[in-house]
């Protein structure tokens, strides 16, 4: 008569859970006791039956890929589409397969307890801007793979990777003292925008480096929309002290950036230099193109993709990064100053 999995566990002085853990290498039981049960499994002939361990694990080979999905967001964060077809590049490579989720802060924990509980998922990638610290609690305590795609603005124990935001600023505002610029000006959004804020925080570290100050009076932070950036621009160009060169912490504002400008018939670049950050989409279709810092976000969905699978396959390891190096594209919308 074979030998079953309960002649392994009494063999063991152990549970039936516990053996079947043992044998698929489950992460939540200790090394020793995973080396005790396969020593014993081995002394007895013990053969998992195959279908068996694949019902156990329930391994669907699929993904969840959870985000905001409000109906203008091809428009407001055009970028996520982009890292999603990067992820799915990397799962497929792997033979996963990825599936979309619209969720909010709101929503997010019961779909997370759906997936992983249900075991429709094998692991979880997450955009930052669902990401809550309760979350950040139930992911810990189902012990579930994921990744989360940008860094979380509070302490936690998350594996996350990021694009480097405050190089990105350092590398805009270098362009620009390069260039002979010395007085320059920052519009961003909204004080809880990490991207906005860590993009700030390079220009003015790189400003200091300098020995320079970025004056109070020419940061500007609001909406990260076109009318923001017109509004904004228009209040810059009201003051006494105006900036031989203008940074927008995306595409959206400096494209309202620049039509305020137009319509107050400054030229750029003759009179004012203006650069951004993102190379998609808009930065390349204005007149004059825009000089911008770029980040290759596609790479960062394989990147994420590829870490997932990592971290199903060995769940242990622990990922807080940053990936992809940004890039100046220089365009005609920067010169040398004159001043």
């Amino acid at each position: 008569m074979a030998v079953t999995i309960r002649d392994v566990a009494r063999e063991a002085g152990t549970t039936i859970s516990t053996v079947s853990k043992a044998m698929n290498n489950s992460h939540t039981i200790s090394g020793e006791m995973t080396a005790h049960v396969k020593a014993v499994a081995e002394r007895m002939g013990y053969r998992p039956n195959a279908r068996a361990q694949t019902f156990a694990r329930r391994a669907c080979r699929e993904v969840a890929f959870l985000t905001r999905l409000p109906r203008d967001i091809a428009f407001t964060n055009p970028h996520m589409f982009e890292i999603l077809v990067g992820t799915e590049a990397a799962l497929v490579a792997k033979g996963y397969a990825i599936k979309l989720h619209g969720c909010d802060e709101d929503t997010v924990c019961a779909l997370v307890k759906d997936l992983i509980g249900g075991k429709l998922a094998d692991g979880l990638l997450l955009h930052v801007s669902v990401v809550t610290r309760e979350l950040a609690v139930l992911l810990m305590r189902l012990e579930a793979p994921h990744i989360v795609i940008g860094k979380p603005n509070f302490n936690n124990s998350l594996c996350w990777i990021d694009n480097n935001n405050k190089l990105a600023g350092e590398l805009a505002a270098g362009h620009l003292y390069d260039t002979g610029h010395r007085t320059i000006a920052f519009i961003g959004g909204r004080e809880e925008d990490r991207i906005s804020q860590d993009r700030l925080e390079g220009v003015k570290m790189l400003w200091k480096e300098h020995r320079h100050t970025l004056d109070a009076a020419h940061i500007l932070q609001g909406e990260s929309t076109v009318e923001s950036g017109v509004e904004m621009t228009r209040m810059l160009m009201a003051s006494d002290n105006r900036p031989s060169a203008i940074i927008c912490a995306n595409n959206a504002l400096a494209f309202g950036c620049l039509r305020a400008l137009q319509i107050s018939g400054i030229d750029v670049p003759a009179e004012l230099s203006l650069m951004t950050f993102d190379d998609y989409p808009l930065a390349q279709l204005t007149a004059p193109p825009l000089t911008t810092v770029s980040i290759d976000v596609y790479e960062m969905g394989v990147s994420a993709g590829k870490l997932l699978v990592n971290k199903i396959k060995k769940p242990e390891i622990q990922v807080q990064t940053f990936t992809t190096m940004p890039r100046l594209i220089m365009r005609e919308s920067t010169v040398k100053s004159r001043t």
